[in-house]
């Protein structure tokens, strides 16, 4: 890391608009084709610093937005006598939360309150964080963080977060520069690491970051006049955001992995050759145990007509069995069907179906679909098709259960987080149970708004 302090004189804004102020050399960044932006903050301000033009033009487009911020900022002024660190993060949690309003009115902002400072320790929650506001990712997902050269430990370590939750996803991602515009000069040698994209801002966007600097208080005015209560953004380093331009770093990510398909039947067809239970559904209690878990969400005791999507060898198609007038199971090999069919011969109620998901769809409505170790197989495409379908499918009223392992398996297209993420997304419903493990996730959907379990007993209005 590089050794700098907010209180030197640092590069002067004149000195970086004579190299870059007609964007000579340096690649348009567009918007077109933008479908969702995330963007990533080591600290409160950081994502109004470096992308506070994209965060309004995004929003102002009517593109869905989301600010992940890693930490609350709580040791930005650690020589304080007027603040201390849990003062600070009250103040700067307000104040990002009121500043991403003024940048996009409709933008969410996630608080991951990791410890100020030391984000290199905790890369897996920073990634696991930034991993579930990408969702399955895709084309036209844009995901920006700071820079992985800014000279900051903990933009270093965001970068590294965002980087490695990107892998897999097809998204586009983007880093941007803070304190480089401070320490460095034009012909650092770090500016030659990446493709440089300008995104040139309009007044309304120059407007809308104008008021979101300054609505972070804590860091572009004192806390007193008192020695270590300094503003960490002064005027000479502030200069450096009021440009008609933003720059952004263009990183080279995995777009193709994030676009693999499905795994096909031949898969499933290879994988249960020879061996009937290749999970071990029948004696892992981690599996009895989950199953017990997932038939204990269900928010009602009795349900008509339950679709189960990938039952394998139907265990806990059996459980369905005793808590549904019918179930309608499918899976797409016919080894585990058979397995299945023979464990169930003596529950007519039940019916079992080879169907390749979501080109083949079972006829009828349900008001159960259970969605579960099932939605990692698919691409993020047809991911979002089979939702579609279970949207569909389900009946006024209807829940939809989902639980998935949370551990990567490389064969998989997704991950257990990326799929239960796009489930949040599913438009029209809401998540009424959460049961998350270090193993799996279990959820539960229902059309909003929706009811609690104690109000449908009549317990509560």
């Amino acid at each position: 890391m590089v050794n700098f302090s907010h209180t030197d004189a640092g590069t002067a804004e004149t000195v970086w608009t004579a190299v870059h102020g007609d964007a000579a050399g340096v690649q348009a960044l567009r918007i077109d084709g933008l479908r969702r932006l995330v963007v990533v903050a080591s600290h409160p301000d950081d994502e109004t610093l470096g992308a506070g033009g994209l965060i309004a033009r995004a929003g102002g487009a009517g593109v869905p937005v989301t600010v992940v911020v890693l930490t609350n900022g709580e040791a930005s002024h650690p020589r304080s006598r007027t603040h201390d660190p849990g003062r600070l993060a009250e103040l700067r949690r307000v104040e990002v939360t009121a500043a991403v309003t003024a940048l996009a009115p409709t933008a969410l902002v996630r608080l991951v309150e990791l410890p100020d400072g030391s984000l290199a320790e905790r890369p897996e929650e920073a990634s696991r964080a930034i991993s579930v506001e990408l969702g399955a990712g895709g084309p036209g997902t844009w995901l920006v963080a700071p820079w992985s050269l800014d000279g900051h430990p903990d933009h270093a370590a965001a970068a590294e977060a965002a980087r490695h939750a990107a892998r897999g996803r097809g998204v586009s991602l983007f880093e941007y520069p803070i304190w480089a515009w401070h320490w460095s000069t034009p012909g650092d040698p770090i500016w030659s690491d990446g493709v440089l994209r300008t995104l040139d801002l309009a007044p309304e966007d120059r407007r809308r970051k104008s008021r979101a600097m300054a609505l972070h208080i804590s860091q572009v005015q004192p806390l007193s006049e008192l020695p270590g209560d300094e503003a960490i953004i002064q005027a000479a380093f502030g200069a450096h955001f009021e440009r008609e331009y933003e720059i952004f770093i263009e990183i080279e990510t995995e777009k193709e992995s994030g676009n693999r398909a499905s795994l096909a039947g031949d898969f499933f067809e290879e994988f249960y050759a020879g061996n009937r239970d290749p999970w071990s559904f029948e004696t892992r209690w981690y599996e009895e145990r989950k199953r017990s878990l997932t038939l204990s969400a269900l928010p009602r005791k009795r349900y008509r007509a339950a679709l189960e999507l990938g039952c394998s060898i139907g265990m806990l198609t059996a459980g369905l069995a005793d808590r549904c007038d019918t179930v309608a199971a499918v899976d797409i090999a016919e080894q585990p069907l058979q397995v299945a069919r023979a464990r169930l011969v003596s529950r007519p109620s039940v019916t079992f179906a080879r169907l390749t998901l979501p080109t083949e769809w079972p006829e009828g409505s349900f008001d159960l679909i259970v969605f579960s170790e099932v939605g990692y197989y698919f691409s993020a495409e047809e991911l979002r098709a089979v939702l579609g379908r279970c949207r569909d499918s389900l009946a006024a009223g209807g829940v939809l259960v989902a639980c998935h392992w949370r551990h990567p398996v490389p064969e998989y297209p997704l991950t257990g987080d990326q799929v239960h993420a796009e489930l949040g997304r599913l438009a029209g419903f809401e998540r009424t149970v959460e049961h998350r493990e270090r193993d799996f996730l279990l959820e539960v959907f229902e059309a909003a708004p929706a009811r609690s379990v104690a109000q449908h007993e009549g317990l509560v209005p």
